[in-house]
């Protein structure tokens, strides 16, 4: 189950990144990526470099290049990297 929840929070992420001002403000999609970071910061090492490797799968998998690029780049902008 817990590779289901975080499959489908690194969606949400990804979409909200994705995601036009339209649809949820910078400012919005900016502090909800930041909470996630913030809560993601307790993982233990790890937990960490299981989601790492979970969020490189998902690039693999990814058919589209921005999601595909915005996964990429996803581990390092939640902290997850330093």
């Amino acid at each position: 189950m817990n590779a289901i929840i975080a499959r489908a929070l690194i969606e949400l992420l990804v979409s909200l990144e994705l995601s036009d001002e339209e649809s949820i403000s910078v400012e919005a999609s900016a502090a909800l990526a930041e909470d996630a970071a913030t809560s993601l910061g307790a993982l233990s090492d790890t937990e960490r470099a299981e989601l790492i490797s979970t969020i490189a799968q998902m690039a693999e998998e990814a058919g589209d290049e921005d999601r595909r690029q915005v996964l990429v780049d996803l581990p390092e902008g939640l902290g997850l990297t330093e």
